[in-house]
């Protein structure tokens, strides 16, 4: 597994990219339509990595990196919008959005869709449940052998094709929009658990497990008889022709500038305020998660 510096040594050809990207507005068309108009960012609206806080600010660990970025190639009016999950690549797709931050994994049949960023976490999943874990559930399997017990998910999010894939079936699943919804389910009794990602669940237990009564299952890191590591990324639009030309000449634009913010080490200072560490480095790169269906 690759710590966050060895994985940006490893990924150089993102930071190769020419200085030249950012200089001329014709080798990056977009950026000066977004210096001038400003940038319209899709989170999902959960920590760790983007939403609101109390005073209306908006903050987590890629949102701060967009922060970071955009700042650096001189944007800075930046919109946050928050969505249901599965509304972000709709979103970026009919051009509602013109990025999104919401730790979305890399996966072949997004790729196919919209743009990534290298990631800039790698992660097991894990799920929620009542405090005590009653059912005694610690796993995907474990929710598809012991009758009865359902599995709260993201409509469109990873842990519901994760969950398949290890064997729970449709009638155990509960799809819904957000992590309110998904917490309150459990909390109902209506679900057993609730699945996120690791880092999000970990984040819900450390803030309100005690005064909401739940706990984790603890990390999911084996799925259908295969370690298991999810990859996150900030997402971008994708089109055609000239349109994907200019998205993806952004697109690498910003690669290069998070690649120095990682690799300089204050990206991990940052993120560690989440609970991201050396150890959650991504394993491998963007062109290879869209490629092998990890």
């Amino acid at each position: 597994m690759l710590g966050f510096a060895r994985f940006i040594g490893a990924c150089s050809f993102a930071a190769a990219v020419t200085a030249s990207s950012l200089a001329a507005a014709s080798d990056n068309p977009l950026l000066d339509r977004f210096k001038a108009e400003g940038v319209r960012v899709g989170i999902a609206g959960y920590a760790p990595y983007g939403y609101k806080q109390a005073d209306g600010s908006f903050t987590g660990e890629q949102v701060e990196v967009v922060q970071h970025v955009l700042t650096e190639m001189g944007i800075t009016d930046i919109e946050y919008i928050a969505m249901d999950f599965g509304a972000l690549i709709p979103s970026l797709v009919a051009g509602r959005i013109d990025l999104s931050a919401a730790g979305m994994y890399i996966r072949p049949e997004r790729c196919e869709q919209v743009l990534f960023a290298e990631p800039t976490f790698g992660q097991g999943a894990a799920y929620v449940v009542k405090a005590g874990n009653p059912k005694g559930l610690h796993t995907f399997k474990d929710i598809a052998g012991t009758d009865g017990a359902i599995l709260a998910v993201l409509a469109g999010g990873t842990e519901e094709d994760l969950a398949k894939r290890d064997g729970v079936p449709d009638d155990k699943l509960l799809k819904v929009s957000d992590k309110a919804a998904g917490i309150s389910a459990v909390m109902s009794g209506r679900a057993d658990g609730f699945a996120l990602s690791a880092f999000a669940i970990a984040d819900i237990v450390r803030t309100a497990g005690e005064l909401i009564g739940v706990e984790s299952s603890g990390s999911i890191t084996e799925i259908a008889g295969e370690t298991y590591k999810g990859h996150g990324a900030i997402s971008f639009p994708k089109g055609d022709g000239e349109v994907l030309a200019a998205n993806a000449a952004f697109r690498d634009a910003f690669d290069a500038i998070q690649a120095t913010y990682i690799g300089s080490g204050a990206y991990g200072e940052m993120a560690s305020a989440w609970g991201f560490g050396p150890d959650d480095g991504p394993a491998f790169d963007m062109a290879t998660l869209c490629g092998a269906g990890l």
